[in-house]
């Protein structure tokens, strides 16, 4: 799954750089990335679904999960949440979700700040850096 993260992490840069520079902003960048993420999900045979909510959850919904819809009941297998740097509230939202692939996604250009919010993140989380 490693290499199959980078390469996605790869298309996914490309997806932002699509984006002509005056018209980028986060809230762009952050739909093209799930648009993208979509897409990946569709291919690995997985139906996506944009800001699911996990029911009972109190919590905001969940940018992207990917659900093995032939699976009786449909069953989440990936979840990801898209942001510049890593949220705690939205670590919390994936907590109420129980699926084997938890990946927080996180695109922002400046590493530092990246790596300043990256402790909030547990082993149950992969984390899916666009820069180093």
């Amino acid at each position: 799954m490693n290499e199959q993260l980078k390469s996605l992490a790869q298309a996914m840069r490309a997806e932002l750089e699509r984006i002509p520079r005056e018209m980028l902003q986060e809230d762009v960048a952050r739909r093209a990335l799930i648009r993208a993420l979509a897409g990946a999900v569709e291919a690995m045979g997985l139906l996506p679904l944009m800001g699911w909510k996990p029911p009972r959850s109190t919590r905001e919904a969940i940018d992207l999960v990917g659900v093995d819809a032939a699976s009786a009941p449909p069953r989440v297998e990936m979840a990801f949440v898209v942001d510049p740097l890593v949220e705690l509230p939205r670590l919390k939202t994936l907590e109420w979700l129980d699926c084997p692939h938890k990946v927080v996604v996180s695109f922002s250009s400046r590493a530092d700040k990246v790596a300043q919010t990256s402790f909030f993140l547990g082993p149950q989380h992969t984390h899916l850096k666009l820069y180093d």
